[in-house]
């Protein structure tokens, strides 16, 4: 029987704790060969799940219920013993318990009995539990243990233990896990009977439980990490929380904030160098893993134009923060880096990125060269072609999106060409942004007219007056994607479309 109990506590913050309960039927059925049988068996059994009781409702978008659940493999199991000397015989049997735990603060698992020894239902005789750590060569007869560990089989030389009663003793535990976690134990059950025992159905009942704390919920300022961030969290978030969060890949941190269409944006470019292989997707605290087209290493100028509509480069120019984010001026075009448009562009290495969110309305622009601090929220980034921005994914895709981005694990490329939730069509819409540039480019927005790696004579340009960010969107032309576009003071197109092979930056979403 598997039971599991759902406790909920201030709906919206946290999500319901839950404890798991299985239980098998352990018995030796046991007819001495000296009253004229010669057959005995050890069968286990495992109930399937009858029922769950939960606490006080809650509502259904704002939280999401632990789960614990329990299964046996074989359901039932059985052998035969025939002891026909008072040395005994012995016997082991095997089960695999699998246990899936989902929306934990943590948990503990834990393997008792009902009572130590395997009771007579009829002569109350016991087979008693071994007393120490025993092999199953070093079984006593009448005696019975337990083995238990991670994993499908039982081992050659497993070590048998005491048998525990109540909770029992803890075979596991574990942190907070938001994903599925899916765990494997082997169970033995080794047991020496001679002839000497009477007949009778002796039995106990083995309890395999999970116990779970609450997982707590919190919005996006509780986390550390790019890669901690859930859909849970950011529906937790308050309307305009925002912190810097560490990207795990290369420790650098960025600005997020929940904007208001109610999803969570990073609101400063992503700045993530490519080498020359995307990650093992097992491994990755990417959004996707690919190696449909392989990554070029990032550049630090841009000296030669990338035709290819698949091309995967990226550019990275340098530490630059916009100057005057909200106005238009241009550094032109045919530019190698950054390095020749100081009039719109200050580099800030080796300067300090300040952790005030209010930055640049407190200090009157977006650095402050008398302390060498300076608003991360209008750093450049890195420009990337759109099968760079995409790992790969987008190649020559006409419809639907594109499966995966260079975004860290938990955020993704926003959608275009429409107003639905998590496009930047959406954003515009949802913050009355209209054709406005400036309100784009100021708080709580902080978009940078970071230009444009143009594939021809005008190589970097533009930079200081327009600014491009990918989609996910294809357009119906194997060569063109929506992107989100602006230049000016009112030229402003969130479903903008435009060369794959361009390079443009790049924001997240989460997920």
């Amino acid at each position: 029987m598997l039971k599991g109990q759902r406790k909920v506590k201030d709906a919206g913050r946290i999500a319901g704790s839950a404890s798991g309960l299985g239980l098998l039927l352990l018995a030796f059925l046991l007819v001495n060969p000296l009253v004229g049988s010669s057959a005995s068996a050890l069968e286990v059994s495992g109930g399937e799940a009858d029922s769950v009781e939960a606490g006080e409702p809650a509502a259904q978008a704002e939280v999401d219920e632990g789960r614990v659940e329990i299964s046996f493999t074989p359901t039932e199991v059985s052998g035969e013993m025939t002891p026909i000397t008072e040395a005994g015989l012995k016997k082991q049997l095997e089960a695999i318990a699998t246990i899936t735990i989902q929306n934990a603060e943590d948990y503990t698992i834990y393997i008792g009995a009902k009572t130590t020894g395997l009771v007579g239902v009829n002569s109350s005789e016991v087979i008693e539990s071994i007393k120490s750590a025993t092999s199953y060569e070093d079984l006593e007869a009448n005696s019975w243990g337990i083995y238990y560990g991670e994993g499908t089989s039982v081992p050659a030389n497993a070590t048998y233990l005491p048998v525990e009663t109540s909770r029992g003793a803890q075979i596991g535990a574990g942190g907070r896990t938001t994903s599925t976690l899916t765990k494997t134990y082997a169970l033995g059950f080794a047991a020496n009977i001679n002839n000497q025992v009477p007949a009778d159905t002796y039995e106990n009942e083995i309890t395999l439980s999970v116990v779970s704390s609450p997982l707590e919920i919190t919005g996006l300022t509780s986390i550390t990490n790019m890669q901690e961030m859930t859909p849970e969290i950011c529906a937790a978030s308050e309307l305009g929380d925002t912190k810097q969060l560490i990207d795990l890949r290369d420790n650098k941190s960025y600005w997020v904030a929940k904007l208001k269409d109610n999803n969570c944006w990073m609101v400063q470019n992503l700045d993530l160098d490519l080498g020359t292989e995307w990650p093992d997707a097992s491994l990755s605290d990417y959004d996707v893993a690919s190696t449909a087209y392989k990554p070029v290493a990032t550049a630090t100028t841009h000296t030669a134009a990338v035709e290819s509509l698949t091309g995967t480069s990226s550019w990275d120019f340098g530490k630059w923060v916009i100057n005057n984010p909200t106005i238009s001026s241009t550094c032109g075009l045919g530019k190698n880096n950054l390095a020749t448009c100081t009039s719109q562009f200050t580099n800030v290495e080796g300067w300090t990125a300040s952790k005030d969110a209010d930055f640049t309305s407190s200090n009157g622009g977006s650095v402050n060269r008398s302390t060498k601090l300076y608003d991360a929220h209008y750093l450049v980034g890195n420009h990337y072609q759109w099968n760079a921005a995409t790992a790969g994914t987008g190649g020559t895709i006409t419809s639907g999106q594109a499966s995966g981005s260079i975004c860290p694990k938990g955020w993704r490329l926003p959608s275009s060409n429409s107003v639905s939730s998590g496009s930047f069509g959406g954003l515009v819409e949802a913050g009355n942004i209209g054709t406005d540039v400036a309100k784009l480019n100021d708080a709580p927005y902080y978009f940078v007219r970071a230009g444009i790696a143009y594939q021809n004579n005008n190589l970097f340009g533009a930079a200081g007056d327009i600014g491009g960010y990918w989609s996910s969107t294809p357009t119906t032309s194997s060569s063109t994607t929506y992107r989100l576009d602006f230049s000016g003071a009112i030229t402003l197109n969130p479903s903008d479309n435009n060369l794959r092979r361009l390079g443009y930056s790049v924001r997240c979403i989460a997920r």
